[in-house]
């Protein structure tokens, strides 16, 4: 036992030394996570050939292919620091993954000092061992220090993890107030979770949006506050399921959408829902939210199975929108990593800046 100890000890030491040292000046702590190798391959246009850089109301900024071992790969849900410098993904077989972002003048060319590590239950045990079925994590956000990951199959549909003081080694907690999304069944369940920003009108609570969980044709979503929660329509326009949700610093509510048809052919779509829609009393009244499209892209564009988006604000108050791929780890999928910028022409104004409380410092 005493031989087992010593060496269990020594791999773990051998895994905290061999972590890069600029990772720990990340938001949330790299502790428990294991070092891997990550290939770049920077995506210089967004329609092979051409030069455009505007589509609809988002601005191409860049982006890159990321290739990494066995495990590498499968991820839906993303966070990122607001200088943009670092991010944090959770796959579908319930493995972390955080990075630091690799920039040239100002546009993503790869990530580097990339860690990994499996999602832990609420006793700090890896999560149903990895399995597919049962470590299904699909959205991600941040909340004041802890991360708040979302799951389709399994009872505990909402967790909660102390990452900036365990990192990877944070027990993930199911929240009470997510009870009410356990009755919700099978792989269509909780796709996203966001975080409404600090003055908006649902600050406090959390935002929960099924990928294909329909009420009279139309997507669900919840608004849940301690024990208390609230049902919302969105509605579902050509044939397409929700991925992820975010929230503009003004309260606005991005959607990212994707589309699997063999008939249409596979798209992503932006949409923007407005703060004065998505309020307490519009909800109240029953009115299926609906919005505007920010962007469409089909396969003539660099896209692929487009699941997770996290939204910041660079230093002249422009909301900049990263995207990434689930390839689903399957051979004939990419792990795309996209980044655009509002463009506020389109936008009309650029909100004020979020709140210093909402934000994710450095260090």
């Amino acid at each position: 036992m005493l031989r087992t100890a010593i060496l269990a000890l020594g791999s773990l030491l051998l895994s905290v030394a061999s972590l890069p040292a600029l990772a720990q000046t990340l938001p949330w702590s790299v502790d428990g996570g294991t070092a891997t190798e990550v290939k770049n391959d920077p995506i210089d246009q967004f329609i092979v050939g051409s030069d455009k850089i505007n589509f609809g109301a988002l601005r191409f900024l860049g982006g890159v292919v990321l290739s990494g071992k066995t495990e590498f790969g499968g991820y839906s849900g993303i966070i990122v620091t607001q200088d943009g410098m670092g991010l944090l993904a959770v796959s579908d077989v319930g493995q972390w993954f955080s990075s630091e972002i690799k920039r040239e003048n100002g546009r993503i060319v790869g990530l580097h000092n990339s860690i990994v590590g499996p999602i832990r239950d609420a006793k700090g045990a890896v999560l149903n061992k990895g399995r597919k079925w049962y470590a299904d994590a699909e959205g991600l956000a941040w909340s004041k220090g802890r991360v708040i990951i979302s799951f389709e199959r399994q009872k505990g549909k909402v967790r909660s993890a102390d990452m900036a003081k365990y990192g990877f080694l944070a027990p993930a907690s199911i929240l009470a107030e997510s009870a009410p999304l356990n009755s919700i069944k099978g792989n269509r369940g909780i796709e996203a979770i966001a975080v409404p920003p600090d003055g908006s009108a649902f600050e406090g609570s959390l935002i929960a949006i099924g990928e294909r969980i329909l009420s009279g044709g139309h997507h669900s979503g919840w608004v849940l506050s301690g024990n208390k929660s609230r049902r919302f329509k969105i509605r579902r326009r050509g044939d397409f399921d929700i991925t992820d949700a975010d929230f503009l610093p003004n309260g606005d509510l991005l959607i990212l959408e994707r589309r699997f048809s063999l008939t249409l052919g596979s798209a992503v779509r932006i949409r923007r829902i407005s703060a004065a829609d998505f309020t307490p009393e519009g909800l109240a009244t029953g009115m299926t939210l609906d919005g505007l499209d920010l962007m469409t892209a089909d396969l003539t564009h660099q896209i692929d199975n487009m699941e997770g988006m996290a939204v910041r604000v660079d230093a002249n108050g422009t909301p900049i929108i990263l995207l990434i791929s689930d390839d689903n780890m399957n051979f004939f999928q990419r792990t795309l990593l996209l980044e655009f910028a509002l463009r506020p022409e389109e936008f009309g104004v650029i909100p004020p800046p979020r709140p210093a409380a909402a934000t994710l410092p450095r260090g």
